[in-house]
């Protein structure tokens, strides 16, 4: 067998061995928060938290360092680019 072949076949051995959550616990289906400036976040006395690229601060079942869930989604300035991509204001 090729070294390909083998790689698929463990593929196709693994995919199954994946466990869906049991029922009643929290999901990791993306949320959709309120959107907020970067300066409305500081207002709020929140903090800017960025995305590590996994997409976790938009998971349902995400908390914040301090235990809460975040105050909402870090939107992009109408006139710049967005700087931190993912990101979502935390309370402190």
């Amino acid at each position: 067998m090729s070294s390909h072949t083998i790689r698929w076949m463990f593929a196709a051995v693994f995919a199954g061995c994946v466990q869906s959550p049991p029922p009643g616990s929290p999901t990791s289906d993306p949320i959709d928060h309120a959107a907020l400036s970067e300066q409305e976040c500081r207002a709020q006395g929140g903090s800017v938290v960025g995305d590590i690229g996994d997409g976790a601060t938009h998971r349902s079942d995400y908390v914040c360092s301090s235990g809460k869930a975040p105050l909402g989604d870090i939107a992009p300035p109408e006139d710049g680019p967005f700087p931190i991509e993912g990101a979502v204001c935390c309370p402190r």
